[in-house]
């Protein structure tokens, strides 16, 4: 079945970040959207919602999530 390499590192979901309520509200808003452009892209398969979301939502924290560091100069 390929040479494939499975990526068994463990992966942060957005429930784990540190962020507002309005800030999490904001991203799974995100994340639905790029999820659902993702579905539509892909054909509309059936039971695919959540293989969608959780690259959507890989992909939001990789690109988007800039967590706050302490000690860190405020612009």
């Amino acid at each position: 079945m390929g040479n494939r390499k499975r990526d068994t590192s463990i992966q942060p979901r957005l429930e784990s970040l540190l962020l507002t309520a309005e800030a999490q509200q904001a991203a799974k808003e995100e994340i639905e959207r790029l999820a659902y452009l993702k579905w539509e892209r892909a054909g509309r398969p059936p039971d695919a919602a959540l293989r969608f979301w959780l690259e959507a939502e890989r992909e939001w924290i990789a690109y988007c999530y800039v967590p706050r560091r302490e000690g860190a100069a405020q612009l």
